[in-house]
């Protein structure tokens, strides 16, 4: 189509950091609505994506952009002239491509994704706050699956799973916070509780599951897609999780979302009035003092109290 402005976009990271590019993408397309916007990313993070219809066109690779395949489809690519090029990765592969203006995340910058790309162009980083699009029928999908047709209960969202074992807040301490929070006298008396994660984490799922007593607890495994979880979580009053992708999928939602952090750095939560991180008494360097590298098969949350995480959820959600 004659007129139509061509951006890329080269997401080849991980989901969390490309999801940072949703209110990228919204943004750039109002200030150009003949923009034409293609998205290179991860599998993992085009799934956050497949709603979008802002976006023209998705390609999606495995992780491994040496092999055949990618490197067809990276070819294919860099024959296109771009008006644009923004690059979050940041790869070399950004320079395969041909583009008038070109952007590329520094990664030596204490910046985040959102705040160099509001930088650069020239607005305020809560101005492309993350925003998930979700099509009208997914969300009648979820909703369907939480509410089986009828007004229900409101729901809290619990993500007690990790990739590591080092930043997995103890799951019966998930459960034990779920009680207290959905007991009779708590502040979520008569919610329920949504556990969400992914196939891998299912035992650490089924154990809060079982662990949670006196409430109506619904679990999301299995066949859950990030993009579900989204549409159901942006229904929901409260969430709580490790520092993993759903932390920035919960708010990116909208919601009150607290995050519980050890071994990794707070300053990379997600940006925003509805986050709150909670870390237990050490600080991250504290940490790294008896695990440099942050690769022990130990668990660094430990000291991440239950009274304390339940005190900051309780006084942030009275206020």
């Amino acid at each position: 189509m004659t007129g139509e402005f061509p951006i890329l976009l080269l997401a080849l990271c991980d989901p969390a950091k490309a999801l940072a590019l949703s209110g990228v993408i919204a943004r750039l397309k109002q200030e150009i609505p003949h923009a034409r916007i293609t998205l290179a990313t991860t599998r993992e993070a085009a799934a956050l994506y497949q709603d979008d219809d802002l976006i023209a066109e998705i390609q999606a690779f495995d992780g491994a952009l040496f092999k055949l395949k990618s490197l067809h489809g990276l070819s294919e690519l860099s024959r296109r002239q771009w008006g644009l090029c923004v690059d979050i990765g940041p790869t070399l592969i950004s320079r395969m491509m041909k583009a008038k203006t070109r952007f590329t995340l520094n990664p030596n910058d204490p910046a985040g994704v959102l705040e160099q790309i509001a930088a650069k162009l020239k607005l305020d980083p809560l101005e492309i706050m993350p925003r998930l699009r979700v099509s009208p029928r997914r969300e009648a999908l979820v909703r369907t699956l939480i509410d089986n047709g009828r007004e229900a209960a409101p729901l809290i969202v619990m993500a007690p799973g990790a990739g590591w074992i080092g930043r997995r807040w103890p799951t019966e301490r998930f459960a034990v916070l779920a009680t207290r929070l959905m007991r009779e006298e708590g502040p979520f008396a008569s919610h329920r509780l949504l556990i969400i994660g992914w196939e891998s984490e299912r035992d650490t799922l089924q154990a809060l599951r079982m662990a949670t007593p006196r409430a109506q607890v619904m679990e999301a495994s299995g066949e859950v897609t990030a993009l579900n979880a989204y549409a159901a979580m942006r229904q929901a009053v409260l969430f709580v999780g490790n520092d993993e992708l759903w932390l920035h999928v919960a708010a990116a939602a909208g919601m009150p979302a607290f995050g519980l952090f050890g071994p990794s750095d707070e300053a990379d939560a997600p940006i925003g009035g509805n986050v709150l991180a909670i870390r237990g008494p050490r600080s991250l360097e504290e940490i790294q003092l008896v695990d440099p590298r942050l690769k022990q098969n130990v668990c660094h949350m430990l000291d991440l109290t239950i009274d304390h995480v339940a005190a900051v959820i309780e006084k942030e959600m009275a206020g």
